[in-house]
């Protein structure tokens, strides 16, 4: 059973889910459920308590907060995915990488488009710091959930970010 609550955040709503005592997934769509069930049509979900929600009011609040101190998992993951969003869950709280420098620490210096690929197919937004992964040539490059709210997560992580 997957559990998931759903809150305010942003201007937006984030949805959060949870299996055991891992979170698994994080939406900022506007029907998160809907999301979630797109990727895994097979999983059972169930509202419910979600206490890592907590960590997310400090964050859009504006306090520092280190999402590597939360426990995930992944419901479905290559080991390239899996090397990628390791990656991306260990950077450091205001750092910002390329997709080359991402590639780099993936232990896939090649493969950088690949790389790219996974990150938009990132199950954890926030927590594995998608948005903190900017093109080398400057700008805050794409985002699932559109460059606004890209821009705002970089301002929270980042506050003197001048992007």
């Amino acid at each position: 059973m997957i559990i998931y609550e759903t809150m305010p955040f942003l201007q937006r709503q984030l949805t959060v889910f949870k299996q055991d005592d891992a979170v698994v997934f994080v939406s900022l769509a506007d029907d998160g459920r809907q999301e979630f069930l797109e990727d895994y049509p097979t999983a059972t979900i169930q509202a419910g308590y979600v206490p890592e929600l907590d960590l997310f009011r400090r964050y859009a609040a504006g306090e520092p907060v280190d999402f590597r101190a939360i426990k995930i998992d992944y419901l479905r993951a290559t080991p390239f995915q899996r090397a990628v969003w390791t990656a991306l869950h260990e950077m450091r709280p205001t750092e910002t990488l390329t997709y080359s420098d991402l590639a780099e620490r993936a232990n896939y210096p090649k493969a950088i488009r690949a790389v790219a690929t996974a990150v938009g197919k990132n199950p954890l937004t926030i927590i594995n710091a998608c948005h903190r992964i900017l093109p080398k040539q400057g700008g805050i490059g794409k985002y699932a959930y559109g460059p606004d709210i890209k821009q705002v997560l970089l301002s929270l992580d980042i506050p003197e970010n001048p992007r």
